[in-house]
């Protein structure tokens, strides 16, 4: 990204698209009566998952090199840049076990705890309703 107009536009567009897939992931677990809590954690978890094979594909990267924090807010980008993080390890001769404890612990590093703090809340919540 340049800071350019078009940039910008790219940003709004490729974020709002993985907004719109989450939505409609969501709103699927909760017409299959899917409890609210149980489809937040389940939505969150695909679109993670989504995030890993899209980046293992080649694929994520291109969207970021598009629309930049577009693409690396959402949690999405959070498991790309776990799995991107991993592949490097493992790229510089890493163990596998290693290898993915580099990847959480630059994600986690990256992005903060804010999420799987959110996200035990919210089990904490169901499970205690």
């Amino acid at each position: 990204m340049s800071g350019r107009k078009i940039d910008y536009l790219w940003a709004f567009v490729i974020g709002g698209l993985i907004g719109v897939v989450a939505q409609a992931i969501f709103m699927l677990l909760l017409a299959f009566d899917i409890a609210y809590a149980y489809a937040v954690t389940l939505m969150l978890a695909a679109v993670a998952t989504i995030g890993v094979i899209l980046t293992v594909c080649e694929q994520y990267q291109r969207l970021e090199a598009l629309s930049g924090f577009g693409a690396m807010t959402p949690l999405s980008g959070f498991s790309a840049a776990i799995a991107s993080f991993t592949a490097a390890a493992l790229d510089g001769g890493a163990k596998p076990r290693q290898a993915v404890w580099d990847g959480l612990r630059a994600g986690v590093t990256i992005f903060g705890i804010g999420l799987p703090v959110a996200l035990l809340v919210a089990l904490l919540q169901d499970i205690a309703a």
